[in-house]
């Protein structure tokens, strides 16, 4: 049986998060989104349905995956936004053994598809239509499954996605790497510490309040203080005097330092000074310089808006995110400077370059460059630049498809950029970069 995961339209509502990556690449807890259910389905061939513009980048990301329709063969199609918060999820999906299809909170995630309706299917979600894709299978069964919306669901359901995903993938208690002489580790049948990751003297691993993970050749430095549940990736390394607090993942090769709370880092990302990030989602190759700071509560501890587009922060009419506590989300290759604030619910799309010791918009679209009240256009060819440089630091090669998708979205983000600088009167200083 194939495994093949699809994108629907509502993909859109993670705005920056993927414009570089299928949504189901997001990370959710330790895994990404896409891994979880490679994990559940490990016998599976793994098909994927992507939007056009993002097939070259997928099969880059996933090279023994099949990008595409998917063969006329019986298929287990999921909802690339599922994330795999209940056990009850995984058995319906594996029991299965006819046609059949799941709905979680009345929205259709998942059906199994025998061979010779397979090309009907594939036909439908091409044209972003999963219901009319299904609607032959009757009677679909209803499971406790999550489909994310956005950022902020996957930076609130991370807590508990860490722990799930230490349970099924991780030998709690287990230290195949090095703790050194002077670490103190508090509930140690919590942790696990794998090869080559090294805990070092005057660190603190609490999991008191849940697992943590220092996955390998991952470092902790001297005084760096960790609570579970909290997941250090591959290759990351807190910084001396680092506070991260419960709730945080930290993908692969990171650098963090500060104080870190109930985030998600993608991976590749940099924030290693004082400041602190909370209840935030940061994208692939975003640096945030010292003392870049995060509001993730109002003053009167109202719900959250947040903005997915210029035309609804130019008229005012944000999205109730549902949330109490929501920090900033950020879009791959963005870089903030010294200093940088940011207010609750922050957006900030790809490519941006933001500085200056005011408060930042709480709003900015893909390649704005500048500080507040003198925003403007971040040229592409600059903007790629510098992130050759940073790759080549961590002996990364910028990728020609990547190269290509970053100019696109800097072409297709141009109309909405202009509104944006021109309603915030930052047009007149002409491009930078």
């Amino acid at each position: 049986m194939n495994l093949c995961l699809y994108e629907d339209p509502e993909v859109l509502t993670f705005g920056p998060h993927v414009q570089l990556r299928p949504v189901f690449s997001l990370r959710c807890g330790i895994f990404s989104l896409i891994e979880k259910l490679v994990r559940a389905f490990p016998e599976s061939p793994l098909v994927l349905a992507v939007r056009p513009e993002l097939e070259e980048l997928t099969r880059i990301l996933y090279p023994t995956a099949h990008v595409g329709d998917p063969p006329a063969e019986e298929t287990l199609f999921v909802n690339g936004r599922l994330c795999m918060t209940d056990d009850e999820v995984l058995h319906f999906l594996a029991a299965a053994k006819q046609e059949a299809s799941y709905m979680a909170s009345g929205v259709l995630f998942a059906a199994k598809v025998a061979g010779p309706r397979v090309a009907h299917v594939a036909k439908w979600l091409r044209q972003g239509d999963p219901e009319k894709a299904f609607e032959e299978l009757r009677f679909p069964a209803e499971v406790n499954g999550f489909l994310a919306r956005s950022a902020a669901d996957l930076i609130r359901w991370s807590p508990r996605q860490i722990v799930q995903d230490f349970r099924y993938a991780f030998l709690a208690g287990a230290v195949q790497g090095r703790i050194d002489e002077g670490a103190r580790v508090l509930q140690p049948e919590a942790i696990h510490v794998a090869r080559g990751a090294r805990v070092m003297p005057g660190a603190v691993l609490n999991a008191e309040g849940g697992p943590i993970l220092v996955d390998e050749n991952a470092v902790i430095e001297p005084l760096a203080y960790i609570e579970g549940p909290a997941a250090i990736g591959a290759g990351s390394r807190v910084k001396a005097g680092a506070q991260i607090r419960e709730g945080t993942s930290i993908g692969p090769v990171c650098k963090i330092g500060g104080e870190v709370e109930a985030s998600v880092f993608q991976g590749y990302a940099n924030k290693q000074h004082d400041g602190f990030v909370g209840h935030s989602y940061i994208g692939e190759w975003v640096n945030l310089g010292a003392g870049t700071i995060t509001s993730d509560l109002k003053n009167n501890y109202s719900n959250v808006r947040h903005f997915r587009s210029a035309d609804e922060w130019i008229e005012g009419r944000g999205e109730d995110s549902g949330q109490r506590l929501l920090g900033l989300t950020v879009g791959d290759f963005t870089k903030t400077g010294i200093g940088a604030t940011f207010p609750t619910g922050a957006v900030v799309g790809v490519g941006c370059n933001l500085y200056g010791t005011a408060l930042q918009p709480v709003y900015a679209p893909s390649f704005v460059w500048g500080e507040p009240g003198g925003l403007v256009e971040h040229r592409v060819d600059a903007m790629i630049e510098t992130a050759v440089r940073a790759m080549e630091r961590r002996k990364v090669e910028l990728r020609v498809e990547v190269d290509s998708r970053l100019r696109e979205i800097f072409d297709a983000s141009r109309p909405e950029r202009e509104r944006y600088l021109s309603a915030s009167r930052g047009t007149t200083s002409g491009a930078r970069g």
